[in-house]
């Protein structure tokens, strides 16, 4: 099996806290297995399945910023989760996210 890319990005000009970090993962087409719900800060991640192929790349109470360069933060997590349902046939997705230290 190939496994998806995990691209980490620093951004110097985002103000963050120290355990606090973007990245991207290269979603393959399918299901992602994990439950998204809304917060105020934007969608964040309630909990991953353990057949996601996320799994040990994103903790639950990650945010989800981006998806395919298009950001989410302003989002729910309905809507969200619409766009991702609309791309899953594509060869791949780029999903980021705002890590801040897991849960």
């Amino acid at each position: 099996a190939v496994r998806s890319q995990l691209q980490r990005i620093s951004s110097p000009t985002s103000p963050m806290k120290s355990n606090q970090r973007e990245f991207d993962f290269y979603a393959p087409r399918g299901l992602l297995g994990i439950v998204i719900e809304s917060t105020p800060k934007g969608p964040m991640v309630q909990s991953i399945s353990r057949t996601s192929p996320l799994l040990g790349i994103i903790n639950r109470g990650d945010y989800i910023t981006g998806l395919d360069d298009l950001n989410t933060k302003g989002m729910t997590a309905a809507q969200l989760i619409h766009l991702i349902a609309q791309r899953s046939e594509q060869p791949q997705r780029k999903i980021s996210f705002l890590s801040c230290g897991g849960a």
